[in-house]
C-alpha cells in the first residue's frame, strides 16, 4: 500500500531527528559549557559580590564583571565559529548537523509528496484498517496537546494552528472511509508536531539563559544603587539607619547633584525589576504564555539598557559628590571673599546683587529642584541654584563696581572652581589696582597666584566667546548687571 511508502519514510524521518536532535545537543553542550561554568560561579560568587560592592572592593568587582561578560559570551550561538576553530571534532561535529539537516530536509519534502499522494488518491475509499488511522489520529492529537502546553505563540506564533488543521482534515477523512488518508495526514501531523516541539524547546532554553543574565545584572545594578545611598551617608557624616524620613532627605540631595539623573536611572531600573518580579511571580512558563510577554531579543534590549544605567551610575559616582563640595567651597570662599574685601579693604559689598545664578524656568520647575528647595529650606520660596556659580558684587570708593564670579567647571570626572573678576572702572583701566583685587583673592582663598585659579577679565566680549559654557555665561550676566546700572 501507498501508506507503507509514508510509515516507512516516517521511520527514517523519526531516526534523523532523533540523530539530529542528538547531534545539535552534543554541540549544544560544547557551547554551553563555557555558559554553565561561569553561571555556577556567578552563582558561588554572589555573597562576594554584594560584600564588594558594599566595600568598594574594585577587584572583586572587576572579577564578578568578567564572569558576567564571560556568561553573556557563552549564551551567543555565534561562539560555535569560534568553538570550532579551535576545535576539530567539533567542527567535525557541526559538519555533521549540517549534513544531517540536508538530509531531514530531503526526507521531509518526500515524505510530504508521499502523503499528498496518498491523501489524493480518493480511489483507496474503504481501504486501510479503521482502528489504525483513529490510533495515528489519536497518537497526532496527544502530541497536539503537549506542544499546547509549551510556549509556542511566544517563539513559533501561528505554527500550531496549522497542525490542528491538518488533524481536522485527517478526522474529516477518517468519517469519510478515507482511512489511509487519515493515516498518512496522522503520521505527517504527528512528525512536524515533534519537529515543532523540539524547536520550542530550543528557544525557550535560549530564552532562558538570556533571562538569567537578565536577572544577574539587574541584581547587580540593584546593589550598586543601595550601596550609592550609603556611600551618600558617609560622604556628608549623616546617617540615616532607621530614620526614613532622612533617607528620602538624602536621596532627594543626590538626585538635586545629580541633576535628576539618579531618579532617572532608579526610575529605570525599577522598569526592569518589575518585570524581573512579575516573571517570578507567575513562574516563566505562565509569563511565556502571555501575548506581551518578553521574547529573548527583547530580552538582549532590556540587558543593554541595563548595562547602560549602570555604565551611567558609575559614572555618576564621584561627579556629584564633587558637585557638592565644589558648591560648599564656593559658600566658604564667598564668605571669607566678603569678609576680607569688605572689612580689611573696605569694599561696599552690594548684599542685594549677591547671590547663586538664578534658576532658569526649567530648572525651577524640575522634580529634583523643587524636592530640594523642599527638604532643605523648609518651604522656603528660593530660586537660587547652588550648583552654579555664586556672583559677589562690591562697590570701591571711586564708584566702580567690582564683580566676583566663583564658577564651577567640569569635565567628565571632575569638578574644579575658578574665579572671574571684572571691574567696571568708570574711567580708564587701572591695572595695579585689579592685579591688587586679584591678589587679595589669592590670599584670601590660599592659592598661588599662578595657579590658574583666579583669573582677571576686562574684555567682556572676549569671556562671552569662551568655550567654556561656565565662562561664557558669566560674560552674559556682567552685561546684564552693567544694562542695570
Amino acid at each position: 500500500m501507498a501508506v507503507d511508502k509514508v510509515k516507512q519514510l516516517e521511520r527514517e524521518i523519526d531516526a534523523l531527528q532523533k540523530q539530529l536532535r542528538q547531534q545539535n545537543k552534543q554541540a549544544e553542550t560544547e557551547r554551553k559549557k563555557m555558559a554553565d561554568k561561569n553561571k555556577q560561579a556567578i552563582k558561588n560568587y554572589q555573597d562576594d559580590m554584594k560584600r564588594a560592592v558594599r566595600e568598594h572592593d574594585e577587584k572583586s568587582k572587576k572579577e564578578y564583571e568578567r564572569m558576567l561578560k564571560d556568561y553573556q559570551r557563552g549564551l551567543d550561538r555565534d561562539v560555535q565559529n569560534e568553538i570550532a576553530d579551535m576545535n576539530a571534532d567539533y567542527r567535525r561535529l557541526l559538519e555533521d548537523v549540517r549534513k544531517s539537516e540536508e538530509e531531514l530536509a530531503r526526507k521531509t519534502r518526500e515524505f510530504e509528496q508521499a502523503v499528498q499522494s496518498v491523501r489524493d488518491d480518493l480511489s483507496r475509499r474503504n481501504e486501510g484498517s479503521s482502528r489504525e488511522a483513529r490510533d495515528y489520529l489519536l497518537n497526532a492529537a496527544g502530541e497536539f496537546h503537549e506542544i499546547e502546553k509549551k510556549p509556542h505563540e511566544k517563539f513559533m506564533p501561528k505554527r500550531l494552528q496549522i497542525f490542528y488543521n491538518a488533524i481536522k482534515d485527517g478526522q474529516q477523512l477518517y468519517k469519510a472511509g478515507l482511512f489511509e488518508a487519515a493515516t498518512a495526514v496522522a503520521i505527517s501531523a504527528k512528525s512536524g508536531l515533534e519537529r515543532l516541539g523540539y524547536n520550542i524547546d530550543d528557544k525557550v532554553e535560549e530564552w532562558d539563559g538570556q533571562y538569567d543574565l537578565f536577572v544577574m545584572k539587574l541584581n547587580y545594578l540593584a546593589a550598586k544603587v543601595q550601596q550609592e545611598l550609603d556611600d551618600w551617608e558617609e560622604y556628608i557624616s549623616e546617617k540615616s539607619g532607621k530614620n526614613s524620613d532622612l533617607r528620602k532627605k538624602h536621596l532627594v540631595e543626590i538626585n538635586y547633584w545629580t541633576r535628576g539623573e539618579f531618579a532617572e536611572l532608579v526610575q529605570g531600573m525599577n522598569k526592569y525589576r518589575k518585570i524581573a518580579w512579575e516573571i517570578e511571580k507567575i513562574g516563566k512558563e505562565e509569563y511565556l504564555k502571555k501575548p506581551d510577554s518578553a521574547n529573548t531579543d527583547e530580552l538582549k534590549e532590556y540587558i543593554k539598557e541595563v548595562e547602560k544605567i549602570d555604565k551611567r551610575l558609575e559614572e555618576l559616582h564621584n561627579v556629584y559628590k564633587l558637585r557638592y563640595t565644589a558648591s560648599c567651597q564656593r559658600a566658604e570662599w564667598g564668605e571669607s571673599i566678603i569678609d576680607f574685601l569688605a572689612d580689611e579693604i573696605n569694599l561696599d559689598w552690594h548684599e542685594d546683587m549677591t547671590g547663586y545664578r538664578r534658576a532658569t524656568k526649567e530648572v525651577l520647575s524640575s522634580k529634583d529642584f523643587q524636592d530640594y528647595i523642599k527638604v532643605t529650606f523648609d518651604g522656603e520660596e528660593v530660586t537660587e541654584d547652588t550648583r552654579e556659580w555664586l556672583k559677589l558684587v562690591f562697590e570701591n570708593a571711586s564708584e566702580n563696581m567690582i564683580y566676583v564670579y566663583l564658577v564651577p567647571v567640569e569635565n567628565k570626572s571632575n569638578v574644579e572652581n575658578r574665579i572671574i573678576i571684572h571691574i567696571d572702572y568708570n574711567g580708564a583701566e587701572q591695572e595695579i589696582y585689579s592685579r591688587d583685587i586679584c591678589r587679595h583673592i589669592c590670599e584670601v582663598i590660599k592659592c598661588d597666584e599662578e595657579s590658574g585659579i583666579v583669573n582677571y577679565t576686562s574684555d567682556i566680549n572676549a569671556l562671552k566667546l569662551n568655550t567654556n559654557k561656565s565662562f561664557s555665561d558669566t560674560a552674559k550676566d556682567l552685561e546684564n548687571m552693567k544694562k542695570k546700572l
